[in-house]
């Protein structure tokens, strides 16, 4: 047997019972047991996989298989250190979630007008919860998507009324202690017209692992601003999804940051699905010391007049070792749509690695498409020019990497975030007196 196949097929025993027995929620069971059976079926993702080429899960395996079982729903815990942070200020809704569970005594849930929270075993929200989780049993569904179904124990479904403007941003926490385990679950719906900031904070302390799904729906004519950033611990698995979809004239800014985690995997899918809607996807990693970090986008035009502009970059120091693959495809009939895709590396060190694929796949008549990529060093040029002016040699390069990532934080609708990763870049930037020196 293929030993990820046996690792979810372990994983399965582990699981065979789901936590959620309460009455009321035998749906709930029964979809969590046929995405059970997907995965195990599917197994975890191998290298044999293109998407997966680069990244080995087999330690997220293994480590899967010793936190398996989660808490039952109820089961509500103190936050750990990890889901402990201070709040940005600004904030509204703040849902703070440890180890898979929402903490509501940590959080502020305090309802708006046209906004509505509502948990996994909210009997309103039932309709919401079993659409996102029935696509993860279907065979064609993606495998870590089924055992975050399989595995789920917590969640939030948070609709945006028709026409309602969220002024502050909802914030929401994901952490995970040591030898903890997190498979947390997000559904957001903007219904015609309206508009809100969801910011997703993925963090951890110790040797945990997290395998986190978002959906989110943009009705006709949304505005959605979404945030994801990821700052976990060295020893720390990180997985996530976010699978957006888009309808006639809905619009989605994008931006993503990734600067922890031993190992850090995102998937990013986001669908045009109306005519005339629109996305701009920003995105930043930085890989030092041994991390590895994974960033796969994909954007789908299906309709119309459909537009997309991605930019990521990323930075790779020491023995890191960072991966970008974007891919836009372009179906049948989406004629006159517009994508452009880039992509921007800095090698630190000769030992650093960044492995980057944009693509493109047309299908479709006059339509304006365009993608590219570069990896390279610190500019000699601008060092040089930076020294002239007094500048020490190490100054000159952390300026020259701090204005690289500035480019992507910029975008960021939350000064304290903002500041925020600044001050951690900053802190992660070794004595740079050799950096950019030719390989």
């Amino acid at each position: 047997m293929n030993a990820r196949l046996g690792v979810a097929s372990d994983l399965a025993g582990a699981f065979a019972i789901p936590v959620h027995t309460r009455p009321g929620l035998e749906w709930l069971q029964r979809l969590q047991l046929a995405a059970l059976r997907q995965f195990e079926r599917a197994g975890f993702p191998s290298s044999r996989l293109e998407d997966w080429r680069y990244t080995d899960l087999s330690g997220f395996a293994e480590r899967s298989l010793r936190l398996s079982q989660p808490d039952p729903l109820g089961a509500r815990r103190s936050a750990t250190a990890s889901a402990a942070q201070p709040v940005p200020a600004g904030m509204g809704v703040v849902a703070i979630f440890d180890a898979g569970m929402l903490l509501p005594a940590a959080s502020r849930l305090e309802p708006l007008a046209g906004l509505s929270l509502l948990g996994l075993d909210s009997a309103p929200a039932r309709p919401a919860w079993e659409t996102s989780l029935a696509g993860d049993t279907r065979e064609d569904g993606d495998a870590l998507a089924s055992l975050n179904a399989a595995m789920l124990a917590d969640g939030l479904a948070v609709e945006v009324a028709a026409g309602v403007d969220v002024e502050r941003p909802l914030y929401i926490v994901h952490g995970s202690g040591p030898a903890r385990i997190a498979h947390d679950r997000i559904i957001l719906r903007l219904k015609p017209g309206s508009s809100c900031t969801l910011i997703e904070h993925q963090t951890s302390s110790g040797a945990s692992a997290a395998n986190s799904v978002t959906d989110i729906i943009c009705e006709r004519d949304a505005r959605l601003t979404y945030v994801r950033l990821q700052d976990g611990s060295d020893e720390a698995f990180h997985l996530a999804t976010q699978r957006i979809h888009l309808h006639a004239g809905a619009e989605a800014r994008l931006l993503g940051i990734d600067l922890g985690g031993q190992l850090a995997r995102n998937d990013l899918r986001v669908t045009l699905e109306g005519p005339g809607a629109a996305t701009d996807i920003h995105g930043l990693f930085f890989a030092d010391g041994r991390r590895h970090i994974d960033n796969q986008t994909r954007v789908d035009h299906r309709a119309v007049r459909t537009r997309c502009r991605e930019h990521f970059r990323g930075i790779a120091d020491g023995s890191g070792r960072g991966i970008f693959n974007g891919k836009i495809l372009v179906h049948p009939g989406a004629d006159k749509a517009d994508a452009v895709l880039r992509n921007e590396n800095l090698l630190l060190s000769r030992q650093a690695e960044i492995d980057t694929k944009p693509e493109l796949e047309i299908y479709a008549d006059d339509v304006k498409c365009a993608h590219g990529a570069t990896t390279g060093q610190l500019d000699p040029a601008s060092i040089f020019y930076l020294r002239s002016r007094g500048i020490d040699a190490a100054a000159a390069r952390r300026m020259l990497i701090a204005a690289f990532a500035r480019e992507i934080v910029k975008q960021l609708p939350v000064k304290d975030l903002e500041d925020h990763i600044v001050e951690l870049l900053g802190s992660r930037l070794p004595d740079l007196a050799d950096v950019g020196a030719a390989p």
